[in-house]
């Protein structure tokens, strides 16, 4: 699944919005309600900011009945003013998601059960490896190109509709779903935010993998405490030996992975300041499983990383204009990992310009330092970037970027400034 900050997908079912109606970061429901696509046919879902619209009255019929459609594309530009390892390119790729979601309960009778399948596509230039050279990618859609069967699982709640007490999924899946995401890091283009550099091995994108997520809901939603959610995640990796499944539907790309198993563990606490400006703490830790190739050049069995962010609205006001602000610390193994810990945050600020309510703005800074085992000239990477998502209507966001790099590459390329443009299509 997209990780890329623009992209205004459909969420995979089990998924609330946690943010403006243009912010498309997704977080785990924390209450029964995100169980069901929509109402049982109480209400007509709105398709008005979809590029596609609602099919002549189609898709608003389907998903009542418990069918929904989804999708975007992301098509990014970019080039190296200077520095960096080539500024006599340009780089352009595209990214294709296609989704489908079923409602269970809706189409069945199956209380709290969803099941969602997802194509997605990257095709063009890397242009993070041949423009800039960088540790931390400037562009998170940027990999290897791939075209495969994405996400396919079931999806169940189990408990009281109102208030579920655990939440199991099963099937391909990307961790990002549930794992490593501020959610008001989504709109950075950087991959660090959304894609923490210290993690090792994982199933984030583009690397989704077959896995088992179980998620806990110790204090009901609403409660007093503030809510706290326990997430458990494995995923497994076998590249060098496809399934059935993967050697017909996905290219295998990268091919690089060794085998073995992601596992992940992550509590978040969840809070509300005067009931209008939400927060979130969270922390966890990742082990990857398997031998694994060191700096050094020879093997370990395993290596892990752990992080911790916070997630704050700073201010918001009766027009849906806010501020927001995050902040993550992480760590990793020193031996496999080029980055051995970072520190990275920003701002989001959305509707500030009254006449753009839907419009985004955001500044940011990604940390990352060097591990010894490595042996680059330089202790740190340092990204600054800077962003405005204008948001057209009827899906459309064109989301221009700025990042400065110190220390490219730990100091391997001159410092480097690079810029790109996002084109983003909610379909």
């Amino acid at each position: 699944m997209d990780y890329s900050a623009a992209a205004e997908q459909t969420p995979p079912p089990a998924f609330v919005q946690t943010l403006s109606a243009d912010d498309t970061t997704t977080a785990p429901a924390t209450t029964a309600a995100a169980t069901s696509a929509s109402a049982s046919g109480a209400s007509t879902p709105d398709y008005s900011n979809n590029l596609t619209g609602d099919w002549f009255g189609l898709r608003p019929q389907l998903q009542n009945a418990g069918i929904t459609f989804g999708g975007f594309l992301d098509t990014d530009g970019s080039w190296c003013f200077s520095g960096g390892r080539s500024t006599s390119t340009s780089a352009y790729r595209t990214l294709l998601n296609l989704n489908v979601s079923f409602d269970l309960n809706q189409l069945f009778g199956l209380q709290g059960g969803t099941f969602y399948a997802s194509y997605e596509g990257f095709f063009g230039q890397n242009g993070s490896v041949t423009q800039v050279g960088s540790l931390q990618p400037f562009d998170n859609n940027d990999a290897p190109r791939f075209s495969e069967v994405y996400e396919l699982y079931y999806n169940q709640f189990l408990g009281n509709q109102q208030s579920p007490l655990l939440q199991l999924r099963v099937g391909r899946q990307d961790a990002i779903d549930f794992f490593s995401n501020p959610p008001d890091a989504g709109m950075f283009i950087n991959s660090s935010p959304t894609a923490f550099p210290t993690i090792i091995g994982s199933s984030l994108y583009p690397n989704s993998a077959p896995g088992i997520v179980a998620v806990l809901f110790p204090t009901p939603p609403g409660g007093s405490p503030p809510p706290l959610t326990l997430k458990f995640g494995a995923y497994y990796f076998d590249r060098m030996y496809p399934s059935a499944f993967d050697a017909v539907w996905n290219t295998l790309e990268p091919a690089n992975l060794p085998a073995g198993t992601f596992l992940i563990g992550e509590a978040d606490y969840n809070w509300q300041i005067n009931n209008s400006l939400p927060g979130v703490l969270a922390g966890g830790y990742s082990w990857r499983t398997g031998d694994l190739p060191t700096l050094n050049g020879s093997t370990q069995s395993g290596a892990g990383s752990g992080y911790i962010y916070i997630d704050q609205t700073l201010w918001n006001n009766a027009q849906n204009q806010s501020i927001a602000a995050f902040e993550v610390l992480s760590a990793g193994d020193r031996n496999v990992s080029a980055i051995d810990y970072s520190s990275l945050g920003g701002l989001l600020g959305t509707g500030l310009v009254p006449t753009r309510p839907n419009d985004q703005v955001g500044f940011g800074y990604d940390w990352a330092h060097v591990s010894s085992q490595a042996d680059l000239p330089k202790p740190y990477e340092l990204a600054l970037e800077g962003f405005y998502a204008l948001n057209l209507g009827h899906g459309i966001t064109v989301q221009p970027d700025l990042q400065y790099f110190v220390n490219t590459g730990g100091g391997v390329y001159p410092d480097a400034l690079v810029g790109l443009v996002r084109l983003s299509l909610n379909f």
